[in-house]
């Protein structure tokens, strides 16, 4: 039997979106899949995709709060699939290249039909290319990170002395994501954005998006 507590540990996103509104849900649903049922992460996977499509067409066909609700079923069960690999010890290589490609696949394809339905292209190119450089800028910080190089983000002495460095071990010590990431940009524009169908979520996503890029890039 596998407890909620063994699950919990299995969590790596523990952004402030995760923890407000995907975590508590996610925990549950993983022991209930986990100890009562054989189903397997790739299956959960596959589940998550499909709720993603649906939500696609509920945007496309204008039903906003469908759509936003379904994504954010879409998204809980992203969490649940790694997680029921992680407390089973049942990963695979091509289970996370599944995990990951569909992770890769869902939001753009979603913000485009999204986008699409408010007649905001260009809006939603601009987003998605702000996506692509801010997961360039994080994997160039992680390879300054793994090659030891002390302009890292985290490695460097300077901001490791200062205050945000504090802040920093501090995220960590509490296994919290310390920075603004594409979970939240996700969150606030395929659910917020169209509950409410106010543009601020957009331009929050924005300035997070660009935030964080010249961050990393800068240090």
């Amino acid at each position: 039997m596998i407890s909620l507590s063994q699950i919990d540990k299995t969590f790596k996103d523990r952004s402030w979106w995760a923890i407000l509104f995907n975590l508590y849900p996610a925990k549950y649903i993983t022991y209930f899949l986990a100890n009562k049922t054989s189903v397997t992460p790739n299956q959960v996977t596959t589940v998550s995709l499909i709720f993603a499509i649906f939500a696609g067409i509920a945007f496309y066909d204008n039903q906003l709060f469908i759509g936003a609700i379904l994504y954010q079923i879409s998204f809980i069960l992203d969490i649940v699939d790694g997680s029921i690999a992680r407390s089973k010890n049942l990963g695979s290589k091509i289970g996370a290249f599944y995990d990951v490609s569909t992770d890769w696949l869902k939001a753009p394809v979603l913000i485009m039909v999204l986008f699409y339905q408010f007649d905001q292209l260009l809006l939603g190119e601009m987003v998605i290319f702000l996506f692509f450089v801010s997961c360039c800028a994080n994997k160039y910080n992680d390879m300054l990170f793994y090659t030891q190089e002390t302009s890292s983000l985290t490695k460097s002495e300077n901001i490791q002395k200062s205050l945000i460095g504090q802040y920093f071990d501090y995220m960590k010590q509490k296994r919290l994501i310390p920075l603004p990431s594409s979970v939240e940009v996700e969150g606030l524009l395929l659910f917020l954005y169209p509950i409410f169908q106010s543009l601020l979520f957009v331009y929050l996503s924005i300035f997070l998006l660009i935030f964080n890029i010249l961050l990393k890039v800068y240090v």
